[in-house]
């Protein structure tokens, strides 16, 4: 029998089927593996246009950690799209945390701001989680005052006027308790000590700065403005008592930092230098305390109300 020139077009291996979209059931069955290990739903999407399925998802894993997990599972994988969106909680979380920053902006408005937020949010995965229930409770303040109700009854978060509330009013004001916190409160709920001093006393730079950021006054300030109000309430009272040990701290080591230099200089000099220093009629004279050392307040003096 001859044998023929060419292998038959029968059983020529069919390029075109390497080509093929998987079918329906084989994507699902990739779809509920993904989900099973990242622990979030997948669902299939076959685009019609494009010919093509797209495994998609909220919030979760990143489109790298799902494209790398397909790749190492299903060597065919390449032929699935993937994609994640973003939900609401996720982009008014990233809306809070990036305004106090201060990095949000209302003159992008709200497709700049969420564009902004989608591109930094790319590389992060859950971006829904909170990192703690004062963070949780500021969301659900934020989407709760941003709601609007449908047509159908239901209350949903308008995203465009949660970006408006953090960038015109700030995050403060989404606190859960502005009371100071009990010493074995551990939920951070409440306000801790130098929080409570900055938002009774805060004023002009430093108010804004603590309603659109929750910035801090320092040690020094804080304290120093519960010791100036002639009548202080008791929780501001005790809010700087529990301070004082770290003022005292920092002071302790600036005023450490100080003699250490100072005597660098003074072992560095000459002797000559050193008496000349002393002799000089020109400089004025230290006032100092009975130990010799100089005596700097480290708190204003008290002026009695009249």
């Amino acid at each position: 029998m001859r044998t023929p020139d060419r292998t038959p077009d029968a059983a020529a291996p069919d390029a075109s089927a390497s080509a093929r979209p998987p079918r329906g059931p084989q994507v699902r069955r990739i779809a509920d593996r993904l989900s099973v290990q990242f622990r979030v739903p997948i669902e299939p999407q076959y685009e019609q246009a494009g010919r093509r399925w797209t495994l998609r998802w909220y919030d979760g894993p990143t489109v790298g950690a799902v494209r790398c997990a397909l790749e190492r599972l299903f060597p065919d994988g390449e032929r699935l799209a993937v994609r994640r969106d973003l939900t609401t909680r996720a982009l008014a979380l990233a809306a809070i945390r990036e305004t106090r920053a201060g990095a949000m902006h209302r003159s992008v408005g709200s497709w700049g701001q969420r564009y902004h937020l989608e591109q930094l949010l790319a590389d992060q995965e859950h971006p829904d989680r909170t990192a703690d229930p004062r963070e949780a409770a500021m969301l659900e303040r934020l989407l709760e005052a941003s709601s609007t109700t449908r047509v159908h009854g239901a209350a949903a978060p308008d995203l465009a006027r949660a970006f408006d509330l953090v960038a015109r009013d700030g995050i403060a004001r989404l606190l859960p308790e502005h009371r100071l916190a009990g010493p074995a409160e551990r939920d951070a709920l409440a306000l801790s000590p130098l929080e409570y001093l900055t938002s009774r006393y805060a004023t002009g730079v430093h108010r804004a700065a603590w309603e659109t950021a929750l910035a801090t006054l320092s040690l020094r300030t804080a304290v120093a403005a519960a010791h100036q109000d002639p009548q202080p309430d008791p929780d501001a009272a005790r809010a700087a008592l529990t301070l004082l040990p770290a003022l005292r701290a920092q002071a302790s080591a600036e005023l450490d930092a100080v003699e250490a230099r100072l005597a660098a200089v003074v072992a560095g000099a000459p002797a000559r230098d050193v008496d000349d220093v002393a002799g000089d009629p020109g400089r004025p004279p230290v006032a100092d305390d009975a130990s010799g050392s100089v005596s700097t307040p480290i708190l204003p003096a008290h002026a009695p109300a009249r």
